[in-house]
């Protein structure tokens, strides 16, 4: 059967310290305050196709939050749709800050998985956004998966990107122009007043200066943990969150 849910949190600064002053989910989704700030738990098996979730993410001013995963979630299809659903909507206050780094995404044979990330932030707050992407279980083949990141910076558009890879995706997506051979996509966008910089991290990946108070950077390759690594390399090292144990998929 397949699911749709809405979660909502908000992290205001109270007396000097941030607090998690709304906090509401449904299943598939749980929300679970932790040492290390919020964790996105997956309280059902999947996302199956049909699935529709919607999680809405509010940080107040001079508020920080780190926001994660309790595990890799795995996209399957339905038995009626192929295609779940993701919005998360972000939006951060001045001053404050959020890092974003939620466990990697498999995308399975068959499914197709649809995330739309809509983020408003300010020019004096500091947001780490990251996805990983995988397309597909070792070694079988992978499932479509399809992006759209909707940035805005005071109000302006600092990122507008989309991505749509996997099989039934316009022809040429694992051209070398796209992902070539690749299967672990890493997306991550740093804005604020302390920027990474423009150099290419030890462990690759492409580095975009935007034309607002952003830097993006995009790795692609075979392994999630490499790809952690990457991203862990690319960033400050006060805007690093702990490393995480991926397993492989498969």
């Amino acid at each position: 059967m397949a699911l749709t849910a809405r979660a909502v949190a908000v992290a205001e600064l109270r007396a000097g310290r941030t607090a998690l002053t709304t906090l509401r989910s449904q299943v598939p989704l749980r929300l679970r305050e932790t040492c290390d700030g919020l964790t996105v738990v997956a309280s059902a098996f999947g996302p199956l196709g049909g699935d529709s979730t919607r999680l809405e993410l509010l940080v107040g001013r001079d508020a920080q939050l780190s926001v994660g995963s309790a595990a890799a979630q795995v996209a399957q299809p339905g038995v009626r749709d192929p295609v779940s659903h993701a919005e998360v909507r972000i939006v951060v206050g001045q001053g404050a800050d959020l890092r974003w780094q939620p466990e990697p995404l498999v995308v399975t044979d068959g499914a197709e998985h649809r995330l739309a990330l809509d983020v408003d932030v300010e020019p004096s707050s500091t947001v780490v956004l990251a996805e990983t992407a995988v397309l597909g279980r070792t070694p079988g083949r992978p499932g479509r998966y399809r992006s759209s990141w909707r940035v805005r910076c005071a109000g302006r558009p600092l990122l507008s990107c989309d991505l749509d890879v996997g099989p039934g995706a316009p022809t040429g997506w694992d051209g070398p122009a796209v992902t070539g051979p690749a299967r672990v996509l890493v997306t991550a966008l740093v804005t604020g007043p302390r920027l990474p910089p423009d150099d290419v991290p030890a462990g690759g990946g492409e580095v975009l200066r935007l034309a607002g108070p952003g830097v993006l950077f995009t790795w692609l390759g075979d392994d999630p943990v490499a790809g952690a690594r990457a991203l862990r390399a690319f960033l400050p090292t006060d805007q690093r969150v702990p490393e995480p144990v991926t397993p492989r998929a498969g």
